[in-house]
């Protein structure tokens, strides 16, 4: 039970740029799991999320729900914590991303890149991916 009482001081906020200033709608860039041994002393390995190259983004971290159950399950013994990727759409998003920008998305856990053929509207956007096949995608999708 203790875990559950303890897991809001197991998270953190921290912005990059000028990310609480910027004004914009939020939306989740990339996301992660950071792995621990015995509570939380031993961290497995170090998980790399991607961040925006040229535009503020704030990361989050949190003890979330599946992360506690896990924790209590094993005792401590293996634990989690999730990464979260924050990042603001401005009203020039759609200024941002033109056609043929070359961009890169996330298929599962790897990251690809393709090249935009159409701007469908101020939300997505027709990517050719390297195989030649082409996908509608939004915008929050893609970074370049």
């Amino acid at each position: 039970m203790s875990v559950f009482i303890l897991a809001s001081c197991m998270s953190t906020r921290t912005s990059i740029s000028n990310f609480k200033e910027t004004q914009g709608q939020e939306y989740k860039y990339s996301k992660g799991k950071q792995c621990y041994l015995f509570w939380g002393l031993i961290p497995l390995g170090r998980t790399s999320v991607a961040t925006p190259s040229d535009e503020p983004c704030q990361i989050r971290t949190s003890f979330r729900f599946w992360d506690a159950l896990l924790t209590t399950i094993t005792g401590g013994i293996f634990s989690m914590q999730t990464i979260k990727v924050m990042a603001k759409h401005t009203p020039d998003t759609q200024s941002y991303f033109q056609t043929g920008d070359s961009v890169m998305y996330k298929v599962g856990t790897k990251y690809e890149t393709g090249i935009i053929k159409s701007v469908v509207d101020g939300e997505q956007c027709v990517v050719e991916k390297a195989s030649g096949k082409t996908k509608k995608m939004k915008f929050e999708n893609l970074s370049k």
